[in-house]
């Protein structure tokens, strides 16, 4: 697994590394605001955890985590997460992006990577999506995606902040990839 990297035009998905730790923290230290929806670290206890916990399920099979590099520089990260290749799908997640990324197609390319690497390759039959009922623009991310709205889990989960979180459920499924790749490679151009 620490082999793959995937390559877009203007970002590449490299295998996450202790190297990337530093450059991720300091885009979510400094921006913590930005992650208040999401289990995004921002002090260095929840780094330890967060990333020992990436990287432990990629040796064990269950995830692909990956940092985000545009132009040389760390912007983000995202994994494919809880893979489950007897039942032959997975979340999409763990996504957060530097600011200054964001809205400039850096998301909707490392998706576009992960869903065709999660189809193609892994041939997956569904990935599904979680987000706060709060983070409407998330929400809309996933729509923008192709993704379809599943339903809430709700009381799913305790934030850090103690606040007993909804959960809304998007999915991409296998039969739904073709049509989703063909509108993100109109909205990205060539690949």
């Amino acid at each position: 697994m620490n082999a793959l990297v995937l390559t877009g035009p203007t970002v590449r998905l490299e295998p996450l590394a202790r190297e990337h730790v530093a450059p991720l923290m300091a885009i979510a230290k400094a921006h913590a605001e930005h992650y208040r929806y999401t289990s995004t670290p921002t002090t260095d206890a929840e780094a330890e955890a967060y990333f020992e916990r990436a990287f432990r399920e990629r040796e064990a099979g269950r995830a692909y985590p990956f940092a985000l590099v545009r132009e040389g520089q760390v912007v983000g990260t995202s994994r494919l997460a809880e893979v489950r290749l007897d039942h032959r799908n997975c979340e999409l997640g763990y996504t957060w992006l530097a600011p200054e990324v964001q809205g400039t197609g850096v998301n909707p390319e490392s998706k576009y990577l992960l869903l065709r690497f999660a189809f193609e390759t892994l041939e997956l039959l569904r990935v599904y999506f979680y987000t706060d009922t709060r983070n409407v623009r998330s929400q809309r991310a996933l729509e923008r995606l192709g993704a379809v709205y599943e339903g809430t889990l709700r009381a799913e989960r305790i934030m850090r902040d103690g606040y007993l979180r909804d959960t809304k459920v998007y999915a991409i499924l296998q039969r739904e990839w073709p049509g989703v790749k063909a509108t993100l490679e109109a909205r990205l151009g060539p690949f």
